[in-house]
């Protein structure tokens, strides 16, 4: 199939992947206009255009954002960092997965917004709290991500590690890691997106700034324009981590043809 062929589909595609968008938009404005929804309830798409200019303009919108990427940035950090080196001597040791597998799968089967009157009571209302609980949002995704790509690395790849006489930290960086790592760029892909969705839930407790703050600050004013803006923010910026991280996916995966081909 010729490249001109390959480029057409791909615009088909993302010309299909806004139909959807559109179509929610035109019902969206249709039932405002036709008078099946209050104003006050189901406020039109061009009222919270409006309200983003407005909170871009004062800058509010703006500080909220950078509030809140920063305790994402925080807490991924140390949830997904945590996750990735446990997950990987899991891995490596099936005695350390014997021991701490069944508590990590315990573990993960609790809501983790139940844990939160916990955290709060363990470290207050403040910044500690909400970077505590982010971080373990991206935690369990990171764990399981990385135990999974790391205990599947194809036999083929240790033997011929052995047969090279790779020492451990050798063995480690160009066998286990690079044969371990689509995995891993799917952990942390979606350590991301939960640390972002986590923030929201964060930050509706005792929070003084972030996107979620300003949501529950426009509930209580009854101001449905900025909370619905506050999703529509949400929305776009965990789309674009997401696609960023993709671009970054793929390009590990073209690496790691590379990789197989010579390991084969």
């Amino acid at each position: 199939m010729s490249k001109s062929l390959l480029k057409r589909f791909e615009w088909k595609d993302k010309l299909l992947a806004l139909i959807v968008p559109l179509l929610v938009l035109v019902a969206w404005q249709s039932a405002v206009s036709l008078q099946l929804f209050s104003e006050m309830i189901l406020v039109p798409p061009l009222t919270v255009m409006n309200t983003l200019v407005d909170l871009a303009r004062t800058g509010d919108l703006t500080n909220n954002i950078i509030s809140s990427l920063k305790r994402v940035l925080s807490g991924f950090l140390l949830g997904a960092s945590t996750g990735f080196f446990l997950g990987l001597l899991m891995g490596l040791s099936s005695l350390l997965d014997r021991f701490v597998g069944p508590l990590i799968k315990a573990c993960k089967q609790v809501p983790q917004f139940a844990l939160m009157p916990l955290i709060i009571l363990w470290f207050g209302i403040d910044e500690v709290s909400k970077v505590v609980f982010i971080s373990i949002g991206a935690f369990f995704p990171m764990v399981f991500n990385t135990y999974q790509g790391v205990s599947g690395v194809p036999k083929k790849y240790r033997e011929l590690a052995r047969v090279f006489n790779y020492k451990s930290f050798r063995y480690l960086t160009k066998v286990i890691l690079p044969g371990a790592l689509p995995s891993i760029i799917t952990g942390v892909r979606h350590s991301l997106g939960l640390s972002w969705m986590f923030v929201v839930g964060a930050e509706l407790f005792g929070s003084e700034s972030g996107v979620g703050y300003m949501m529950v600050w426009a509930r209580q004013l009854f101001q449905i324009d900025i909370v619905m803006a506050g999703l529509f923010v949400i929305g776009i910026i965990g789309f674009t981590m997401n696609i960023i991280l993709q671009i970054i996916e793929k390009r590990v995966l073209r690496w790691r043809v590379s990789f197989d081909g010579r390991m084969a």
